[in-house]
């Protein structure tokens, strides 16, 4: 029943690759089930807003491509007050690195305004965590919004060169109701709704063409 209705509901759309990204760990049947129902990405959390790696992403990132999934990606929630940016990331891709995870893309997740600070330090403290990132030889992206991006950085263009992941939860696996922002003129991947409960996991679903 499940498979009818996930078909049914993206019927028409053209060679979409559905996805999920978590914060909490999930074991391998999650994750099988999870790509028995249309789920072929999962982009999971490394670093955490309390300034320091997510203790559980290892495992989460090993169980998702045992369960299946096409691609696996990590994302790093910074901690802008924490201050560091260099040593955060070079935090968050050491404890990847220690054991041996693979991975795609080295996401940064941007919003949250009140966790940050003015938006001349906010610029630098974002181009700190890009910096480090490439340095370490990570492909970067940037996971925000229009109200995100705005209140964090203002009108700063600076992450334009970098793939966006764009939140906008209206539901539809679509880039409808874009708007350019930030420098972009497109996303490359839609959170298009939270706090979904599929195979009884809690988690975000994400959508790109």
């Amino acid at each position: 029943m499940q498979k009818l209705l996930l078909a049914a509901l993206f019927v028409g759309v053209a060679f979409a690759t559905l996805g999920v990204d978590v914060s909490q760990n999930f074991y391998v049947p999650v994750f099988k089930c999870l790509h028995d129902n249309g789920y072929d990405f999962a982009i999971i959390r490394a670093y955490c807003s309390t300034g320091r790696p997510d203790d559980s992403s290892v495992h989460t990132v090993y169980n998702a491509w045992e369960g299946g999934m096409k691609h696996v990606d990590i994302y790093m929630f910074p901690c802008p007050k924490c201050g560091n940016p260099a040593g955060q990331v070079r935090d968050a891709i050491a404890h990847q690195r220690a054991y041996n995870t693979t991975y795609g893309m080295f996401w940064l997740d941007i919003e949250e305004p009140s966790y940050w600070m003015d938006q001349g330090s906010n610029r630098n403290f974002i181009q700190g965590l890009i910096d480090e990132a490439r340095a370490e030889g990570q492909v970067v992206g940037i996971y925000t919004n229009l109200y995100q991006w705005s209140s964090i950085a203002g009108d700063w263009s600076g992450a334009a060169g970098y793939p966006l992941w764009w939140a906008y939860y209206d539901g539809s696996p679509s880039y409808d109701h874009w708007q350019n922002f930030g420098g972009w003129s497109k996303p490359a991947i839609k959170q298009f709704q939270g706090d979904a409960t599929v195979c009884g996991a809690d988690i975000d679903r994400n959508w790109y063409p």
